[in-house]
C-alpha cells in the first residue's frame, strides 16, 4: 500500500486520484483520534475542482450532516448534484432527499422523482425502495402499483428490509396482484431476520389465532 506521504507528493503535484484518496485517508484513519477531517476536506475540495465525482459526494456529505463545516443544506445540493450529473448514484439518491425535504432546494416531488429514478436504475436500491413507494402512492408521479412492486422487487432482493416489508403487505393485502399468504409471510421472514419489528408483528399475527 503506498504510503500517505508518498500518497501526499502525488497529490500535491495535482493527480487527482491520490487527492480524493489522500482526503479519504484523513477522514476515515483507523485510529479514531488519527482522523483529521480540516485536511480531508482541503484535498477534497482540490479533487472536487479537477471534476473528481467521489470527492464531491463526500462534500456534500460533509455539508448536510454538519461534519467539519455548519450544516449548509444549499451547499450539500451544489455537491450532490455535481457527483449526481455524472451518475454517482448515492448522490442522486441524496439529491432527491434534498427535493423530498426541501432542505437546499424548494420541495418539489416531481424533481424527486427524477433522481430516484436515476438512482434506482443505477442499481442504488434504498432509491428502487423509495421510488417504489412513490409510484405506489402516486407521490410525485402518476400511480403505478405494477411499477412500485417491481422496484421493491429488486430492493427486497438485495435486502432491503423496508422493500421486503413492503412486499409482504402487497402480498397479503392484494395489491396490484394476486393475495398471496406464503409470498407475504416469506418477506416478512426475511425483514424480521434482519430486526424489522413490524414484520415480527405481522408474522404473530399469521400464528395467533382469531377469538
Amino acid at each position: 500500500m503506498i504510503t500517505t506521504a508518498a500518497l501526499e507528493q502525488l497529490a500535491i503535484k495535482g493527480d487527482t486520484d491520490s487527492q480524493f484518496r489522500l482526503g479519504y485517508r484523513f477522514a476515515f484513519a483507523r485510529v479514531k483520534r488519527n482522523r483529521d477531517f480540516k485536511n480531508a476536506v482541503k484535498w477534497w475540495k482540490q479533487a472536487s475542482l479537477n471534476g473528481h465525482i467521489r470527492a464531491q459526494f463526500y462534500l456534500g456529505v460533509c455539508f448536510d450532516f454538519g461534519i467539519h463545516f455548519q450544516k449548509n443544506y444549499r451547499r450539500a445540493v451544489k455537491y450532490y448534484r455535481q457527483a449526481a450529473q455524472a451518475g454517482h448514484p448515492e448522490a442522486q439518491y441524496n439529491l432527491a432527499l434534498a427535493y423530498q425535504k426541501g432542505e437546499g432546494v424548494p420541495e418539489n416531488h416531481r424533481s424527486e422523482v427524477i433522481w430516484l429514478t436515476k438512482s434506482a436504475m443505477n442499481g442504488y436500491s434504498p432509491a428502487q425502495r423509495d421510488l417504489g413507494v412513490c409510484l405506489f402512492y402516486g407521490h410525485g408521479a402518476k400511480k403505478n402499483i405494477a411499477k412500485a412492486i417491481e422496484w421493491y422487487q429488486q430492493a427486497a432482493d438485495k435486502g432491503d428490509v423496508m422493500a421486503q416489508y413492503n412486499l409482504g403487505l402487497v402480498f397479503l393485502a392484494g395489491d396490484g396482484v394476486p393475495k398471496n399468504i406464503p409470498k407475504a409471510r416469506h418477506w416478512f421472514q426475511l425483514a424480521a431476520k434482519q430486526g424489522h419489528g413490524k414484520s415480527k408483528r405481522k408474522l404473530l399475527e399469521f400464528t395467533t389465532p382469531s377469538r
